[in-house]
């Protein structure tokens, strides 16, 4: 009789040992197959993200575009100026923000930078520094000192290292901010890495340099018929200088405006069709 109790008790040890093992098995399965799924998810979100899946275009149909025409391409927005055939010229429909201004030359509500600005849209920046002396503006920037015309460093695009200490060159805020901002921009540097985007002859006026992203030309608005169509916040700047003191920019028409002139800032990129 005992040898009977003896074996009924240890068959439930064994019946609830194998129960225990079943039930972590199922843990340990279930548990692998959320970390799978979960991990999955991740690589989804990750990579739409990165913009691997639909959320950034990064091609631009071949067409022929008219001018003003709204096409979205590397995350934004953008008007077209120009169709050259195999390739699309186009503005941003926006002006940069205030944020991203910031974020670009790591100033904030100084007006010797800005002129009207709204916290969290559109930005007006002046070209050059708004000096008050030979001390402002330094070699960072192009300035001028509306007192005084003979202190100034001539607005320049993108000058090189030498052509700032050897001649009396300076990069225009507006510059800084452009550049600074594509550069941080993960739609347009993905793009860029895809090779969709064409790189540029830049001339202000006095230089040339290269690049793949600018502001306006004088040409692109010389005709207010075609400039209405895109031309839809203002004012904003234009690439050229008009001389050693002046800038341009556009609103309602071209004008030629001295250096520490406020504006928009509207950058413009060349895209490759297909």
């Amino acid at each position: 009789m005992k040898n009977k109790k003896g074996f009924i008790a240890t068959s439930m040890i064994y019946s609830f040992f194998l129960v225990f093992l079943m039930l972590m098995v199922t843990i340990l399965a279930s548990s692998v197959s959320n970390r799978i799924l979960v991990g999955r998810i991740k690589e989804d979100i990750r990579s739409e993200i990165d913009g691997q899946e639909s959320f950034v275009i990064g091609s631009l149909e071949s067409k022929t575009y008219q001018i003003g025409e709204v096409v979205n391409f590397a995350s934004e927005n953008w008007q077209v100026i120009q169709d050259k055939g195999n390739t699309v010229v186009l503005v941003l429909q926006r002006s940069l923000t205030k944020q991203e201004i910031i974020s670009a030359i790591g100033q904030d509500g100084n007006t010797q930078f800005y002129g009207t600005c709204n916290t969290d849209t559109d930005c007006q920046v002046r070209a050059c520094f708004n000096a008050t002396s030979t001390s402002m503006g330094g070699q960072m920037y192009c300035y001028f000192f509306s007192g005084n015309a003979n202190l100034y460093r001539i607005p320049s695009w993108k000058p090189t290292n030498t052509q700032v200490q050897n001649q009396n060159y300076g990069q225009t805020i507006v510059s800084a901010v452009v550049n600074s901002w594509f550069n941080a921009h993960q739609g347009l540097q993905r793009v860029l890495a895809n090779n969709k985007l064409v790189e540029m002859n830049i001339n202000d006026g006095a230089l040339t340099t290269k690049g793949y992203v600018r502001i306006p030309m004088t040409s692109e608005v010389s005709n207010t018929t075609n400039a209405n169509k895109w031309a839809n916040i203002r004012p904003f700047h234009l690439l050229e200088k008009n001389n050693n003191t002046q800038t341009r920019i556009y609103n309602t028409a071209m004008q030629n405006v001295n250096s520490n002139t406020a504006a928009y800032i509207r950058p413009v990129i060349e895209v490759i069709e297909g």
